[in-house]
Formats: C-alpha cells, structure tokens, sequence
C-alpha cells in the first residue's frame, strides 16, 4: 500500500549501542519502508543498510553500550531518507574514500541510491537513502 506523499512522519528511535538492540533498528527500518510504499525488495536492501550502519555505529562511534545510537526516518522529495547518529568522531568524507575497518559502510553504499558520511567533534552521522522508483 503506497502512502499518500504527505502521510509519511518523520520517526525517531534512540537504541543503547548494544548488538543485540540491531534487530530492533532492522524492524524498525523496515515498517518505515513498508510505511513509505517501497516494495519487498527494496525493504530487504534497507534492512541490510540498516544493519550495518548500525552495527557501525556501535562497534566504531561508541564508548561503552551505554552510549546511544540514534535513528531518524523522513521522507525527502521522492526518497526515503535514514540517518543512524552515534558519538564518535574521526573526520569527513564520502562513504567511497573510507578505507579503515570492514566493508559494512561500503555495502550500504551498494544497496542505497545516496549515503554519506558526516563525523565531527559532537560525533558520526551516516545518512543513506532509498528512492521510490516509477513501478
């Protein structure tokens, strides 16, 4: 079922960065996408997106798993926009131009139409994007 553009409310979720809370913010992204009109498909790939982005999150932006990992989903012209916040910092850059660590940020930029990456002072924030294609 496929909202009406002006129905989608943006929606936050605040989880403990804590590996086992990740099915929470994958079912959490997933009603999102589904909310929004995406089909099956394209909510797999936003799940796995979400997935390791929060995955990254805690493993790299956190201290203990009591810090917290934010989650914000809002609609943007035709897209479907996913932020995942988190309290580290290590510089700026494009999620292409990151070599250290896994390969999680780099799937998530297989998967979705836009990701990039912003890390400053207050901490990380990976946005990523899905758009809503013409069926």
């Amino acid at each position: 079922m496929l909202l009406n553009a002006s129905a989608f409310k943006v929606r936050d979720l605040s989880i403990r960065a804590d590996l086992a809370r990740i099915g929470e913010a994958r079912d959490w992204a997933a009603r999102a996408a589904q909310d929004f009109g995406l089909a099956e498909d394209e909510r797999f790939l936003i799940r796995l997106a979400m997935s390791e982005a929060v995955t990254n999150a805690i493993l790299h932006g956190s201290g203990s798993d009591c810090d917290a990992v934010e989650l914000e989903a809002r609609e943007e012209q035709d897209a479907l926009v996913f932020e995942v916040r988190d309290c580290g910092a290590e510089g700026n850059g494009h999620v292409e131009r990151l070599h250290e660590g896994g390969r999680g940020l780099e799937l998530v930029s297989l998967v979705m139409d836009e990701v990039e990456l912003d890390q400053g002072e207050q901490g990380s924030v990976l946005r990523f994007a899905k758009h809503r294609h013409a069926a």
